[in-house]
């Protein structure tokens, strides 16, 4: 990703992250940010497109270094994201509850596994189609 708030979505999934950021100076100062990512990042961050080619070509990507930092930011930003943050914020504003649920610790969530830990290509997983398609030039 580059700036995108999937990363928090992966991050609470707890899924490597890799951050590609080739244009900080010009982004920072076109749209600024809402926290310095460079001092808590999700996950390996690279500038150029070389690097970025390294991270996954070396497996860095999901490395100690990368399981590391996405635990900080994890904790950092994913504290309440337990799939009942809504239910609670119900709870709590609209109902007048005073005891909503408990949130369910980090060290406790057990996020879907993703396709690539089931040793399975998600290409195949997508059905594909049988017989040949024709291509022509015309409409």
């Amino acid at each position: 990703t580059d700036y995108s708030s999937i990363m928090f979505d992966y991050a609470n999934l707890d899924r490597p992250i890799v951050i590609h950021r080739d244009d900080r100076e010009a982004y920072e100062a076109a749209r600024g940010t809402c926290f310095d990512l460079a001092s808590c990042p999700p996950g390996v961050m690279v500038r150029t497109e070389d690097e970025l080619i390294d991270v996954f070509a070396t497996g860095h990507w999901q490395g100690s270094l990368s399981a590391r930092l996405r635990t900080v930011f994890r904790e950092r930003f994913c504290p309440w994201d337990d799939g009942r943050a809504a239910e609670r914020v119900v709870r709590r504003v609209v109902l007048g509850e005073t005891e909503p649920p408990a949130v369910v610790p980090l060290a406790e969530r057990r996020p879907v596994p993703s396709a690539a830990g089931s040793g399975r290509s998600p290409v195949t997983t997508v059905p594909q189609p049988s017989g040949s398609f024709p291509v022509t030039d015309s409409l």
